[in-house]
């Protein structure tokens, strides 16, 4: 009897007396860590955390470290220029433990860096070297899983990454279809030929949820993709930068097109989109470019009513106070790579030597993070972990 009850003792888990009002208050003051190995408790709380409605409620990892920059580069000391892929850290906190050659991937000497959105990667992955013909895989780099998928193709279009864990566990992904665009070439780890800049005639967006493509026609009218434009995801839209002075957005069923035009007051016009950049810090979307009216400085802009499409300007920073020296081009001598999602700080890549840097706009602060090398190739992707292994059709 008394051998009986302490069976019964050891079955009983208190955690099952609490309600699930109570259960999520606990969960959301956990680190994302925590939360996504306490899945591991029960069905209840595996179910909990899981859910769509809770994801909001609950801590989420990527919305609040930035750990670094995934990059690729030439790597000289071979007969061929082969590619290397790098990391460079920037979090002062613990460093993540990401393998930046991700080995995980079969093949992985055949893929190509495109884009990377809350934690997930978007690469190209060719046949054998110097084949026109490659899929697409998605992966994350935290958990080492990955999903190729389906079809090939043959052109190289502008392809992103569209996925925000607190919305969905699902993610997309946008091919535009552009006029002129070049053949695959497997030997150059550049996002977007020169030749592929061309009017968009329609996209294909692949989702993780029904795991097809669809195919969309273009309801932007006359617009071409700034070549290697950054996008940004948001409110369940893809944005990105136009030649034609405009950020371009489309929703991930493509039904939504949107063309949000630049400032356009006297006091706020910009030029050379060429160069420009968008990112999303903060839920907000943000543009920098070289400011209209002082060639030797930055002006960031803020998009404070999404409805109304109204820019507000944030910061204004004199190149001199960034670099030493005021005569240099956005695009040329320096590049902008990322926002930090939660702070107020700009990430730059800067000079011959590549050196990565950022600057606080709050303080002005400057600091130098690293030299990535002249040897270093775009993109620079921002990565943040994420730990959770949500899709189930992960490798």
């Amino acid at each position: 009897m008394a051998d009986g009850s302490r069976d019964i003792s050891r079955r009983l888990n208190p955690a099952d007396k609490l309600t699930e009002d109570l259960l999520i208050e606990i969960l959301s003051r956990v680190p994302y860590k925590s939360l996504c190995r306490f899945k591991c408790v029960s069905k209840q709380w595996r179910g909990i955390i899981s859910h769509p409605d809770h994801r909001k409620a609950l801590p989420q990892f990527h919305l609040h470290d930035l750990a670094g920059f995934l990059y690729s580069s030439r790597d000289r000391s071979v007969g061929h220029f082969s590619l290397l892929r790098n990391f460079a850290h920037v979090s002062a906190g613990g460093r993540p433990r990401i393998r930046p050659s991700l080995p995980f991937l079969p093949d992985c000497e055949l893929f190509n860096l495109l884009d990377s959105c809350n934690g997930l990667l978007l690469c190209r992955r060719f046949e054998t070297f110097g084949s026109g013909a490659f899929d697409y895989v998605v992966c994350n780099p935290a958990t080492e899983k990955w999903v190729a998928l389906p079809g090939f193709f043959s052109k190289m279009q502008t392809a992103r990454l569209g996925f925000d864990s607190a919305v969905s566990s699902h993610f997309h992904v946008f091919q535009f279809m552009e006029d002129g665009a070049a053949d695959a070439n497997a030997d150059t780890e550049d996002d977007d030929d020169d030749d592929s800049d061309g009017h968009v005639k329609g996209v294909e967006i692949y989702s993780s949820k029904t795991g097809v493509w669809s195919h969309k026609d273009n309801g932007w009218g006359f617009a071409r993709i700034v070549s290697d434009s950054k996008s940004a995801f948001v409110n369940g839209f893809l944005h990105l930068l136009a030649v034609e002075s405009a950020v371009l957005a489309v929703d991930v069923e493509g039904t939504t097109w949107r063309v949000i035009p630049m400032p356009d007051d006297e006091d706020a016009l910009i030029i050379d989109v060429d160069y420009g950049f968008i990112d999303l810090s903060r839920g907000r979307l943000y543009l920098a470019n070289s400011d209209q009216h002082d060639p030797y400085k930055l002006s960031i802009w803020v998009l404070e009513d999404y409805t109304s499409e109204v820019w507000v300007l944030e910061h204004g920073v004199k190149y001199l106070n960034l670099f030493g020296v005021k005569n240099v081009q956005l695009g040329h001598e320096y590049h902008i790579v990322a926002l930090h999602p939660q702070q107020n700080t700009i990430f730059l890549v800067y000079g011959h030597d590549k050196v990565l840097m950022s600057y606080e706009m709050d303080s002005g602060k400057v600091q130098f993070i690293h030299d990535l090398g002249h040897d270093s190739l775009e993109p620079y992707l921002p990565y943040v972990p994420l730990y959770s292994e949500a899709l189930a059709d992960w490798h």
